[in-house]
C-alpha cells in the first residue's frame, strides 16, 4: 500500500492548488459572463481528485459528473484547454461543443463528465467490462455525489458491478447535500457505504479533507482492483464550498457549519501536513501556489486568444464517420419475402446458393458471423445466453463463451449504459432490449449518453453499439408489449434507426449496424420473425441510409416500413389489377433517411402513400410526408396519404387488435384516395407562376 512521501506530497499540493486557482478564476470569469452555461465548481473537494488521479495510469479511465473540472485537471487535462472549453472556443478540449458539464480528454483517460446525475455510473461499468474482455489490468474510476445514490442507475450499476466483479472503483464525494436539499430530506441513510453493503462491495469511508487518508485508502483499492478483485467504494465525506452552481443563492447554508468546514480546508491541511513533516518549507509551499496562479492566468490568456467556432462547425460531429461501407446509391432488387416484388438481382446472374430460413434465424446467423469475424463484438441482455424469448441469440454462448454473451439483470438503463461504456472503450456490443416498450427505461442512456457522446466530446469518443429490440402488435400482448415507438428515437441527432422488413435485409443491415461507429437502434417486428424465405448463404452487407425500391410503377409511390412492406406489395398487386402501377419503396433506415430515392420516385409519380404500424399521430410518417412535400411539392397531384394505427393503446381482444393493425387494405384505400383525388372546383393549384414558368417542367 502506497503512503505519502515528500515528492508525492509536493505533487498533490501542486494539483490541489492548480484546481483551487482554476475554480476561483472561473468563478470570477462567470461573474463577467466570460465563461458560458451552467458552472459547477469543486472548491473544497480538490483533495479527492488529486489523491485519486495521482495514482492512475494514462490507460486507466475516469468518468465524472457535472462537477468535473478538478477531476479532468487531476487526470492530466491541460488547464488552458479546459478553460478554452468553458469559454466555448475552438481550442477547447471538446472544440467548444461540450462545455463545463461534458468535458472529455480521451488521450489522458478522462472519458468524460455528464450533466445527468448518475448517468456516468453504468458507462464506467462498460469500460471496466471492456478491460476484462481484453484481459488487461486497467481500472475504471467513477466519481459521483451523494445525490446520485437515490437514482435508479446507481443501484442497477452497483448490483451489476458486484455481480460481474468488475475492476471499477466508485468514488463518492459525499457533501451531504443534493443540489439544494440536505441529506435528511432525501434519504434516511447517512453513509453511502451503508447503502452499498447489501450488494457486497468492499468499501471504506474517509474524511474528504484528509488527503493522505484518501491517498492510502484509494491506493489499497487500486492495487486489489488491478489484481482482478472488485468492485470497490471509496466514500469521501467532503464539503462543497460554493453553491450547487455559480449564481446559487445558497439559502440552505448553516454559518456555523460553514466555518467548521473552512477550518478543515483540504488544501490548507495538506500544505500544513507537508510542512509539519519537513517535506516542504513555507517558502516552497508558497511558490507552488504562485506557480499555480500563474499557470491559470496563462490558461485564461490562451482561451481568450482562441477563436469561437464558425457557424456550421457543429454538424460534422453529430455522427462518427463510417468507413468500409458499400458505395452510395439507391438499391433496387427483389424483396425475397414477397413473390410480387419485381426487379433484378443487384449483381445479376443466378446469385449465390440459397437456403430457407426464418427472419429470427437470419438475425441469429448475422450475430454469429459478426462474432466470428470480430472478437470485439459482444452480446448482452436479459436471457441472451439462453437464446432470449425468440431464440435470436440461441447457441451464441455455447460457441463464444459467457465472457462474450452476458446475461444481465432486469436493468435496462444500466444494461444500455454498460453497452455505451464498452463501445467507448473499443468493443462493439449488441444489447438486446426485449420489447421497444422497455426502451423507456433506457432512454436516458440512449438519448443523453449514446447519442451525444461523439458530439459533446468534439469527436473524441464514438459509440459503436447496436440496440436490438422488437416492436409491433398482433401477439395479443397488450399495450405495454406491442408498441411501435421508432419515431421517438428517430427524433434524436446522433442515433441511427433501422427497420428491416425481410430476413435478407435483417442480415445485411445488422452486419452494417455492428460495423458502424455510431449507436444504432435496430427495430425488428415480431410478426416477421417466423416467416420463411430464401436467403443467400453469404448475404451481402447493406448500407445504412440506402432505400430499397422493391417494385417499379409510374402512377403512385408507396413508402412502407417493416411489416407493412409486404402489405404494400399486396396492395400494389390489387392496384395493378385495376390498371394502377405502384412503386413500392422500403426506406430500410429511418436515420439516415434516403430522401433522394423516395422524393425522386414521388416526383415521377406525383402521388404518395406513407405507411407504418405506429400510431399515425406523431409517427415517423408525418416527418416523411413533410420531407416529401418539401422536395416534391411542385410535382404532387394529390395530398400525401398516411396510413398508421389509430390513436389508442394496443388492445388485447383479438377483434380489437386486428382492427387496430393497419395492413394491405388500408394501404390500398389510401392509394385509391390519392389516385382518385380531384381538386374542388375553383381550388385547383396554379400550373404556372406569375412569371409564366410551368411548375411541372
Amino acid at each position: 500500500m502506497r503512503t505519502l512521501d515528500p515528492q508525492t506530497a509536493a505533487d498533490l499540493l501542486r494539483t490541489t492548488w492548480r484546481i483551487r486557482c482554476f475554480e476561483e478564476r472561473v468563478a470570477a470569469l462567470k461573474r463577467t459572463l466570460q465563461v458560458h452555461g451552467l458552472i459547477h465548481l469543486s472548491v473544497g473537494g480538490e483533495g479527492v481528485a488529486a489523491a485519486v488521479c495521482a495514482q492512475l495510469r494514462d490507460e486507466d479511465v475516469v468518468y465524472s459528473g457535472h462537477r468535473a473540472h478538478g477531476h479532468a485537471i487531476a487526470k492530466g487535462a491541460p488547464t488552458e484547454r479546459v478553460m478554452a472549453e468553458l469559454m466555448g472556443r475552438v481550442d477547447g478540449l471538446c472544440r467548444g461543443l461540450g462545455g463545463s458539464m461534458h468535458l472529455v480528454d480521451r488521450d489522458r483517460g478522462f472519458f468524460g463528465a455528464t450533466g445527468v446525475v448518475g448517468g456516468n455510473l453504468p458507462l464506467a461499468l462498460g469500460n471496466a467490462l471492456a478491460a476484462r474482455v481484453r484481459a488487461g489490468d486497467e481500472v475504471t474510476v467513477v466519481f459521483f455525489g451523494d445525490g446520485a445514490v437515490q437514482a435508479g442507475h446507481f443501484h442497477e450499476s452497483v448490483n451489476l458491478a458486484a455481480l460481474w466483479r468488475l475492476p471499477v472503483i466508485f468514488v463518492c464525494e459525499n457533501n451531504g447535500v443534493a443540489e439544494f436539499t440536505s441529506r435528511s430530506e432525501h434519504t434516511t441513510v447517512e453513509l453511502v457505504s451503508d447503502v452499498v453493503a447489501p450488494y457486497g462491495l468492499q468499501r471504506e469511508t474517509v474524511a474528504g479533507s484528509d488527503v493522505p487518508a484518501i491517498f492510502e485508502a484509494f491506493g489499497a483499492f487500486l492495487e486489489r482492483a488491478r489484481a482482478g478483485n472488485g468492485p470497490f467504494l471509496l466514500e469521501c465525506l467532503t464539503h462543497r464550498r460554493r453553491g450547487h452552481y455559480e449564481g446559487d443563492p445558497e439559502r440552505y447554508r448553516d454559518p456555523v457549519a460553514e466555518e467548521e468546514w473552512r477550518r478543515r480546508d483540504p488544501v490548507a491541511r495538506l500544505q500544513a501536513h507537508a510542512i509539519e513533516n519537513g517535506w516542504l518549507d513555507p517558502g516552497s509551499a508558497g511558490a507552488i501556489e504562485r506557480e499555480a496562479q500563474a499557470e491559470i492566468e496563462r490558461a485564461v490568456r490562451f482561451a481568450r486568444e482562441s477563436p469561437y467556432p464558425e457557424p456550421g462547425a457543429a454538424e460534422p460531429f453529430v455522427y462518427a464517420l463510417a468507413v468500409g461501407c458499400p458505395e452510395k446509391g439507391p438499391h433496387t432488387g427483389p424483396y425475397l419475402g414477397h413473390p410480387s416484388a419485381t426487379g433484378a438481382r443487384p449483381h445479376g446472374g443466378a446469385g449465390p446458393p440459397e437456403s430457407e430460413v426464418t427472419f429470427v434465424r437470419a438475425i441469429n446467423d448475422a450475430l454469429a458471423r459478426a462474432m466470428r469475424a470480430d472478437e470485439r463484438v459482444i452480446v448482452i441482455g436479459e436471457d441472451v445466453a439462453e437464446g432470449g424469448p425468440y431464440m435470436a441469440t440461441a447457441g451464441l454462448a455455447d460457441e463464444f463463451g459467457r465472457d462474450r454473451v452476458l446475461n444481465t439483470p432486469i436493468s435496462e438503463g444500466a444494461v444500455c449504459g454498460v453497452a455505451i461504456g464498452a463501445a467507448q472503450a473499443g468493443l462493439r456490443p449488441v444489447v438486446e432490449i426485449m420489447f421497444i416498450d422497455f426502451i423507456t427505461l433506457a432512454l436516458d442512456q440512449l438519448v443523453n449518453q449514446a447519442a451525444k457522446a461523439h458530439f459533446m466530446s468534439g469527436g473524441q469518443l464514438s459509440v459503436p453499439m447496436v440496440l436490438r429490440t422488437t416492436c409491433g402488435a398482433g401477439s395479443r400482448s397488450g399495450a405495454q408489449h406491442s408498441q411501435s415507438l421508432e419515431a421517438w428515437v428517430a427524433h434524436v441527432p446522433g442515433l441511427k434507426v433501422v427497420m428491416p422488413s425481410s430476413a435478407a435485409d435483417a442480415t445485411g443491415l445488422l452486419a452494417s449496424a455492428i460495423a458502424d461507429p455510431n449507436p444504432v437502434v435496430f427495430v425488428e417486428n415480431r410478426a416477421l420473425y417466423f416467416r420463411r424465405e430464401q436467403l443467400p448463404e453469404a448475404p451481402e452487407r447493406l448500407q445504412l441510409g440506402r432505400a430499397h425500391t422493391l417494385r417499379f410503377g409510374a402512377d403512385i409511390t408507396i413508402v412502407a416500413t417493416s411489416r407493412l412492406v409486404g402489405d404494400a406489395l399486396e396492395a400494389a398487386d390489387r392496384l395493378a389489377a385495376g390498371g394502377v402501377q405502384a412503386e413500392v419503396i422500403d426506406p430500410r433506415t429511418l436515420l439516415p433517411l434516403d430522401l433522394e430515392t423516395i422524393a425522386g420516385s414521388v416526383r415521377r409519380t406525383g402521388r404518395a402513400v406513407v405507411a407504418h404500424e405506429a400510431v399515425t399521430l406523431g409517427g415517423f410518417g408525418a416527418e416523411l410526408a413533410a420531407q416529401i412535400q418539401d422536395a416534391a411539392f411542385d410535382r404532387l397531384e394529390a395530398p400525401i396519404q398516411r396510413v398508421g394505427a389509430p390513436f389508442t393503446p394496443v388492445p388485447v381482444s383479438p377483434p380489437l387488435e386486428d382492427a387496430y393493425r393497419p395492413g394491405a387494405g388500408e394501404i390500398y384505400a389510401a392509394a385509391r384516395s390519392a389516385i382518385e383525388w380531384d381538386w374542388p372546383e375553383g381550388k385547383e393549384p396554379p400550373l404556372t407562376t406569375a412569371g409564366g414558368r410551368d411548375f411541372r417542367s
